[in-house]
C-alpha cells in the first residue's frame, strides 16, 4: 500500500505500485492475507509484524557511520501524506514539503522515524530529512538517505535492490462505505458477506474479498481506486475494501458521508511496513535492533495506537 492526501487517481497508482501483484514499477508485494484455514488473528498489534532478517546483536548500533557524520538522514515522498506526516500549520505554502512536515514529529511514520532515530542513538536535532521519489527510493543504487520511510511494504522481491527491516506496522485490511448504507451497521466478517463489495484488480484488499468474506455476491473489480470510489457514491456496490491507512484519508477527504465499517483480522502471514536501507547497508542491523527497542518497550504500540487505531475504525470480529 502506499499513499494518502492527493488525488485519487494518484493514490490508485501508487497504491498498486506498492500492493498489487504484478506492479511494472517495482517488484510485487508479499499478500497481507492469502487463503488460510487457521483464524484470525487477534486485534492487530505493532509488535506482531513478522522479521524480515535475523535479529540484530546487541551492539548493532556501536560506532555506526552514516551519511553525514552525527546526523541520521531520512527520506520520505514528497508530498509526506497524512496520517503517516501531518501538516504543520505555520508552514509556509512554498516550504520544502508539502502537506504533512516530517520536521513536527507529527503522524505515524513520522513518529516512528524519530523513535527508530532515538533508539540508534540520534536525538530530534541530529535528524535531517530529504525528500526522495517513492520509485526512486525502491530502485536499485546509491541513496541519498540513510533510512527511508513511506510505506514500503515487505516483499523478497524488493529485497534484491534494497535493504528492507523487520516489519513495524502491519497492513490491515478496512472496509469503507457510505454512513446511510445498511453495511455501516455491520459488526462482523460474516455480516459482510450479503453486501455487493468492490476492489481494484490484482490487489490484496481484492483477495481479502475472494479468499477470507466470500460474498454471496460477485465482488467488483476496478481498475483503481478512482473507479471503486465512483461506484460506492453511485451506490453501485456497498462498500470498497482498501488497507486502513488509505481507509482514513477516504472517509476524511474522499467521501461525503463516508465511514469506516471496520478493520479486518489478519488472516495468514501479515503484510507489513518496512524501514528501507539501500542494499547491504551496514545501518541495517542497527536499525532492526532500534524497532525490536522501540516494540519491547512499548513505544511502538502507543504509537501506532495513537496515529492509526484511535482514529476511529473499529474491529470487524
Amino acid at each position: 500500500m502506499r499513499r494518502a492526501l492527493f488525488s485519487v487517481a494518484t493514490v490508485a497508482a501508487v497504491l498498486l505500485s506498492a500492493c498489487t501483484a504484478g506492479a511494472t514499477t517495482a517488484p510485487t508485494t508479499a499478500p497481507s492475507a492469502p487463503a488460510s484455514s487457521s483464524a484470525p488473528s487477534a486485534a492487530p498489534s505493532a509488535a506482531s509484524a513478522a522479521p524480515a532478517t535475523p535479529a540484530a546483536s546487541a551492539d548493532a548500533c556501536a560506532n555506526i557511520q552514516t551519511l553525514t557524520s552525527g546526523t541520521l538522514t531520512i527520506g520520505a515522498d514528497n508530498p509526506a501524506y497524512p496520517p503517516y506526516y501531518e501538516p504543520d500549520p505555520s508552514t509556509a505554502p512554498d516550504a520544502k514539503w508539502q502537506l504533512g512536515d516530517p520536521l513536527n514529529g507529527q503522524g505515524f511514520e513520522d513518529s516512528v522515524a524519530y523513535a527508530v532515530a532515538k533508539a540508534m542513538g540520534f536525538t530530534q536535532d541530529k535528524v535531517a530529512w530529504t525528500p526522495v521519489a517513492f520509485n526512486s527510493a525502491i530502485a536499485p543504487g546509491a541513496k541519498t538517505f540513510d533510512m527511508y520511510l513511506t510505506q514500503v511494504s515487505y516483499s523478497a522481491d524488493r529485497t534484491a535492490a534494497v535493504d528492507l527491516s523487520d516489519g513495524y506496522f502491519n497492513l490491515n485490511q478496512a472496509v469503507v462505505a457510505l454512513k446511510s448504507n445498511a453495511i455501516a451497521k455491520v459488526t462482523t466478517v460474516a455480516g459482510l458477506a450479503d453486501f455487493k463489495l468492490g476492489a481494484p484488480v490484482g490487489t490484496t484488499s481484492y483477495s481479502y474479498i475472494t479468499d477470507n468474506i466470500q460474498p454471496t455476491k460477485a465482488p467488483s473489480v476496478y481498475n483503481d481506486l478512482d473507479g471503486a470510489l465512483k461506484a460506492l457514491q453511485a451506490k453501485q456496490i456497498d462498500g470498497i475494501v482498501v488497507d486502513l491507512p488509505t481507509a482514513f484519508y477516504m472517509r476524511d477527504a474522499q467521501l461525503t458521508g463516508g465511514t469506516i465499517v471496520g478493520y479486518l483480522p489478519t488472516i495468514g502471514d501479515p503484510e507489513y511496513f518496512s524501514v528501507l536501507l539501500a542494499k547491504g547497508s551496514k545501518l541495517t542491523l542497527c536499525v532492526n535492533q532500534a524497532i525490536a527497542s522501540i516494540k519491547a518497550d512499548g513505544t511502538l504500540d502507543q504509537i501506532t495506537q495513537k496515529w492509526i487505531y484511535d482514529q476511529g475504525a473499529p474491529a470487524l470480529k
